[in-house]
């Protein structure tokens, strides 16, 4: 079976100081990424994510390693009120690099293969990155 990974890199005319807290302070990660959020970005970390206008969550989320302002990586789970394990959720991950003029943000997902619909839940997530990453780029820009 061909990976299901996402993968999208995108530049942000931002430090990679401010994209770091946009990914990892609850009270900035709500207004990009969802509305309800709870997030402790250190390694053993836990949190839920929550989309009160698509009545989604609390989607759960393991924060596996940080390297701050560098890497971010998460497990979060596919369906509400579970904790994340492998079968059940994918892993997020977040390289920040500096570049002339701000940060080039790489994120990958991976783990789909291991879900019930591995089909369907990568491309649900597809299409939500895109719109969710040009939420982060339109939060940070504004600001």
């Amino acid at each position: 079976m061909v990976p299901l990974d996402i993968t999208r890199t995108i530049d942000i005319a931002a430090p990679a100081t401010k994209v770091w807290s946009a990914l990892t302070e609850p009270a900035l990660i709500a207004q990009w990424f969802g509305d309800r959020i709870e997030f402790d970005a250190s390694p053993g970390g836990t949190g839920t994510f929550g989309w009160t206008g698509h009545d989604a969550g609390p989607f759960r989320v393991l924060v596996e390693h940080v390297d701050e302002p560098k890497t971010l990586i998460y497990r979060w789970a596919r369906d509400a009120n579970v904790d994340p394990v492998p079968g059940n959720s994918t892993v997020v991950r977040f390289d920040l690099a500096e570049i002339d003029g701000g940060t080039r943000l790489t994120m990958v997902e991976t783990g789909f293969e291991e879900l019930v619909d591995p089909q369907s839940a990568h491309d649900g997530n597809v299409d939500g990155w895109r719109a969710e990453l040009g939420d982060l780029v339109e939060f940070l820009e504004s600001r």
